[in-house]
């Protein structure tokens, strides 16, 4: 009985305790730096679509970019490429045929996502609202998934509350 007791009170210590931390921390999915990759007004952009890549992803993989180059009205999209692939911007351009801007990954390594190609669906004020890892099927979802997302999600785009 006593060791039930210990099991119960050591349950209930860990589940207060994760209570508190989790007041105290941040999910890093809620304060993307969008400011910092800015260089044009935002005042009309709704949502941010950042695709992180690297041009060693499969081809296949990289598709992505060509449905990405026409994106939803009210969207922009940027790219990040590891740091050290900046230098090949061209060839990266001319490899992928994407014609939207691209950055290093300097300042943004702790938002780089386990599996790459991802692209990050992010507000105008840095809330990341979904990461949909590209694998080579986007054709078949994305363009209806990003219009189907801009209109259900509007009032979050807009900053306008539901009444």
């Amino acid at each position: 009985m006593k060791k039930l007791l210990f099991i119960l009170a050591g349950t209930i210590i860990l589940f207060l305790s994760s209570l508190i931390y989790r007041e105290k921390v941040t999910p890093i999915t809620v304060n993307f730096p969008i400011k910092q990759l800015e260089q044009e007004s935002s005042a009309k952009i709704e949502l941010n679509l950042i695709l992180f890549f690297s041009l060693k992803n499969c081809p296949p993989c990289l598709r992505v970019i060509d449905i990405l180059n026409n994106h939803p009205e009210g969207s922009r999209v940027i790219g990040i490429v590891p740091e050290k692939e900046l230098p090949l911007l061209d060839e990266i351009r001319q490899a992928t045929g994407a014609r939207f801007p691209i950055y290093s990954a300097r300042k943004l390594r702790k938002y780089w996502p386990v599996y790459a190609p991802t692209l990050y669906g992010i507000g105008p004020d840095g809330t990341i609202y979904f990461m949909l890892p590209c694998l080579g099927m986007e054709e078949a979802y994305l363009q209806e998934y990003l219009s189907k997302f801009m209109q259900r999600a509007s009032y979050l785009l807009s900053g306008q509350e539901i009444r």
